[in-house]
């Protein structure tokens, strides 16, 4: 009898805390890939926004001494910094059929006039409007459908009668949000970012792409960036870089678990290594399973800008 194949172990890597990332993961990626220049320019990087495209293009300059042909990369997107995703996640020819996303200040001031009320200002409703899109982000991103927003009144009924009122009011609003996003064509930067993100990680599931994929430097827990991750750490030439692990030396398992998040889906997330400890545990990959990236490059000193989507 043939025996079954077992799945390759995730490769999945981490950077200390000492070392600075964007050079650490430049010189790791010259050493690898450097003496074939092709080999380089053939593969993609998956960042957290443009701020990290641009500091670690500056790091491939300094690490390469000569002219190099950069890999492509490509930010994910921040919704909270209006940031969109990359083109090369965004490909035309996908067979996803995704509506283009609205424009953050039009859909500031649709959100505006569906929440105004005779007694506020036009300032009143816009400051009001940035504050439910917050939230709906919020939501977006880690896929709870704002209708969940009455369960908060059925499950605390000792809420004060304004409280009460105030819910009733925003329920009414995300109830009518998505019948207004579908008269205009249009969805949330947040949900589109979702939808683009499952969509690569189920063509790569099925397809990998040519050259190497790395994506690096994302700490983002939420959901879709979560199984895209995922889905490169167990590809044959893909590999994810995380900053800033904290091994088993520096914290011991018992803390490690206690960090949560538990049953009731709580956890230290005040702690700066909640988030990698989620992110890790929705790919489905133990601390044990990550290594250490093997590279050389600098010291920490502010080069690279940790910008956690949340």
């Amino acid at each position: 009898m043939a025996e079954v194949e077992r799945p390759r172990a995730p490769r999945v890597y981490a950077v200390p805390l000492h070392r600075s990332f964007a050079d650490s993961l430049a010189a790791g990626l010259i050493r690898k890939f450097g003496r074939d220049p092709m080999a380089l320019a053939g593969g993609r990087i998956l960042l957290p926004n443009g701020r990290a495209v641009r500091t670690l293009t500056e790091a491939f300059v300094r690490a390469s001494g000569s002219g190099l042909i950069l890999p492509r990369m490509i930010a994910i997107g921040d919704p909270e910094l209006d940031d969109r995703i990359g083109g090369a996640l965004d490909p035309a020819d996908s067979n996803a059929d995704i509506p283009p996303a609205i424009d953050p200040l039009e859909r500031q001031l649709a959100l505006a006039a569906l929440i105004r009320q005779p007694s506020e200002t036009t300032a009143e409703s816009m400051r009001l409007a940035a504050d439910l899109a917050r939230a709906l982000d919020q939501l977006i991103v880690e896929e709870v459908a704002p209708s969940r927003l009455a369960e908060v009144a059925a499950d605390q009924p000792e809420l004060a009668i304004h409280w009460q009122k105030s819910l009733d009011r925003l329920q009414a609003i995300v109830a009518a949000w998505p019948l207004e996003l579908e008269r205009r064509g249009l969805i949330d930067l947040a949900e589109r970012r979702n939808r683009l993100l499952r969509d690569a990680a189920s063509r790569w599931r099925e397809n990998e792409p040519s050259g190497f994929t790395v994506a690096a430097g994302v700490t983002t827990a939420v959901p879709a960036a979560a199984a895209l991750l995922r889905t490169i750490a167990f590809m044959e030439d893909g590999m994810v870089v995380l900053p800033g692990l904290a091994t088993p030396a520096a914290m011991p398992d018992e803390e490690w678990q206690a960090l949560g998040p538990n049953n009731e889906g709580r956890g230290e997330e005040t702690h700066p290594q909640f988030h990698l400890k989620l992110l890790l545990d929705r790919m489905g990959v133990a601390r044990e399973e990550v290594a250490r990236w093997q590279s050389g490059g600098r010291s920490a000193g502010g080069s690279w800008l940790h910008l956690p989507l949340k």
